[in-house]
């Protein structure tokens, strides 16, 4: 086998390998259906009480906006599908792995979140808060 027969399968074994793993764990899109139900009033979601405050539940971001509003939106950032989708507080959510941006309906803010990002629904009844898709 010459050097460049060598390289040239080493090359392609690496790129299914990388291709296999993304696929596992660079999904770009939510698995399936989302319907979670938050009691408010539960310490597990004490940063929801406050202006900018959000929690994480099942890849899902979860986020009281600075007019006290709720809003739900995926973890899983469009640019490259990591799992790194937060809210600054400042109404936007953000990816901390290369800076993507997103307003409050998903859409993007810079070049990074131009692919935009899935947002759900948010129902208050009570103590109670329902996100859906």
């Amino acid at each position: 086998m010459t050097r460049k027969e060598f390289l040239n399968q080493v090359g392609v074994g690496a790129a299914l390998v990388m291709t296999g793993m993304c696929f596992q764990q660079c999904s770009r899109e939510p698995s399936g259906e989302v319907d979670l139900t938050l009691d408010l009033t539960d310490p597990e979601f004490a940063n929801l009480a406050q202006d900018g405050g959000f929690v994480v539940v099942e890849e899902v971001v979860i986020a009281r906006t600075s007019t006290g509003d709720y809003v739900a939106a995926t973890q899983i950032c469009s640019h490259q599908g990591f799992k790194q989708v937060s809210f600054n507080g400042d109404d936007e959510f953000q990816c901390s792995v290369h800076g993507a941006r997103f307003d409050l309906q998903g859409d993007g803010l810079n070049a990074n979140g131009s692919g935009g990002l899935t947002i759900y629904n948010t129902e208050l009844t009570g103590d109670t808060l329902r996100v859906f898709s």
